[in-house]
């Protein structure tokens, strides 16, 4: 087992059980993890904001093992630059002067550990989870390639070359997974008892303080019941520390995401990442240094993901419009290159959009297919609000598979569009010898070229032998009004 440097090391501020100083054998305290199957669903490594600087001395978590796990004097300069020092890597015994060629290993991997029940876990617990420097085995130094090669695999799949050092290995991994209150399946059990039996599983180990683990916080609201069609989205969003509602217990799902929330929900769907050096001019002229989202904003800014408006605003309390999220969600994204289709995937978003590329990208992803309106054609309303219902929505397809992609629009067929019914203007045939139909009441006299209107006086006397619907369909004919 390695000694870590705890004079070099700041240690995360994780809230912690009562610290124990009981000793137990290595097979004992195996016999203390629970065994249940691992659900991987849900699984992104940016839920697990790591490598970050806690303590403010410049330096993150992986440079903080680094100073501490060398084994000749690093120093320290600008920025935390590192130059010397000297890493053993206990999983292949290798031993290396360049930083660049050690990892920083998560004895149990973020992968495994989110498998194992960290996937319950409040973004504060995975944070601290993936920046723990408060034991030894929780982090290592070992060489890159191997780091890379052991992965998110469990002693099942995977052991260290270094066999020599296999029985170290699995006890530690015991420890973290104790520590952690995580589970281990059925093979990992298996393959860690027959690592641990004999000698190995008898050496005496120190039980690890148990770090306190917290869950996602509200994940349900008065107000989005089981049945509601956004239900496993909101809860999702809840768990995943994105979103505590209101102080009311609702999450009010109908109203518009406003630019500052939206601000404040990408943050933290990002991991709440470190944000240096707060500008004390805001780079809006709406958003004072005190507004209750001025970090969110910054990072928002600093991100690119938007850069305001061109009066210099950032307009905090408007609602962000379907066109904006599409462009916020790609630029989290870091603008991947969407596949451009032949044709757009909706009616209502030509190719010349300002933000097509985002639009189109989100539809391929399946995060946004908009709605259908027959014919197979669809629209995506660019300029309406989004709500919170629908954002909930959209950032759990990102973060965990969407909808069935829209490619293109190919398959819009929509009918011709209705022609104006065509009203005849020819004359009409009498329905006898003295009347017109009701809808062409106006007679005509052919042998003297006169037409008669109702209420003329010899209207009733006349025998028509052409009817009219107006006046111009006669004059048209040829007629003349009677001046009678």
């Amino acid at each position: 087992m390695r000694a870590l440097v705890v004079a070099l090391v700041a240690v995360v501020p994780v809230q912690l059980a009562p610290a124990s100083a009981a000793s137990v054998t290595a097979a004992e305290l195996l016999s203390q993890l629970t065994t249940e199957a691992e659900v991987r669903t849900g699984y992104q490594r940016d839920l697990f904001p790591h490598w970050v600087d806690d303590d403010g001395d410049g330096c993150d978590t992986r440079r903080e093992v680094l100073i501490a796990e060398s084994l000749t004097p690093v120093q320290v300069g600008s920025g935390c630059s590192l130059s010397g020092g000297t890493w053993y890597s206990a999983f292949d015994g290798a031993t290396w002067t360049d930083s660049a060629d050690v990892d920083i290993d998560h004895m149990v991997p973020l992968a495994e550990a989110w498998d194992s029940g960290a996937r319950s876990w409040s973004a504060q617990t995975r944070r601290a989870f993936a920046n723990d420097l408060g034991d030894a085995d929780t982090l290592i130094a070992v060489t890159d390639s191997v780091n890379q090669a052991k992965g998110d695999k469990d002693p099942a799949s995977w052991m260290p070359p270094l066999s020599s050092y296999s029985c170290d290995y699995a006890i530690a991994w015991v420890r973290v997974k104790y520590r952690w209150s995580l589970t281990v399946d059925t093979a990992e059990r298996s393959a860690l008892s027959s690592t641990l039996s004999g000698e190995c599983g008898s050496r005496s180990v120190t039980t690890p303080t148990r770090a306190g683990v917290t869950t996602g916080g509200p994940t349900t609201f008065s107000d989005v019941p089981s049945n509601h069609v956004w239900f496993t989205q909101i809860t999702w969003l809840a768990g995943q520390g994105v979103t505590t509602g209101y102080a009311d217990g609702t999450f009010r799902p109908g109203a518009p995401v406003l630019r500052e929330q939206m601000a404040a929900f990408l943050y933290r769907l990002a991991g709440s990442p470190d944000v240096a050096n707060l500008p004390a001019v805001s780079p809006f002229v709406d958003v004072p240094t005190s507004h209750a989202f001025y970090r969110q904003i910054v990072w928002l800014s600093r991100a690119r993901i938007t850069t305001g408006y061109a009066d210099g605003t950032f307009r905090p309390g408007q609602p962000v419009l379907r066109e904006q999220m599409a462009a916020f969600l790609h630029r989290l994204e870091n603008s991947p290159a969407p596949a451009y289709p032949s044709s757009s995937p909706f009616v209502d978003v030509n190719g010349g959009h300002t933000f097509y590329g985002s639009i189109v990208w989100l539809a391929g992803q399946g995060i946004s297919t908009g709605w259908d309106v027959g014919y197979g054609c669809r629209e995506y309303r660019p300029g309406l609000a989004v709500q919170r219902g629908d954002m909930a929505a959209f950032m759990y397809r990102l973060r965990n598979g969407g909808t069935p992609p829209v490619v293109d629009g190919s398959g819009c067929r929509p009918p011709a569009p209705p022609q104006p019914p065509v009203t005849p203007t020819g004359p009409v045939a009498p329905v006898d010898a003295y009347n017109c139909p009701a809808h062409a009441p106006i007679k005509g006299n052919a042998n003297s070229g006169i037409y008669h209107v109702p209420g003329g006086q010899y209207y009733a006397a006349t025998k028509p032998e052409q009817c009219f619907r107006t006046e111009a369909d006669a004059v048209a004919a040829g007629y003349r009004r009677s001046q009678r």
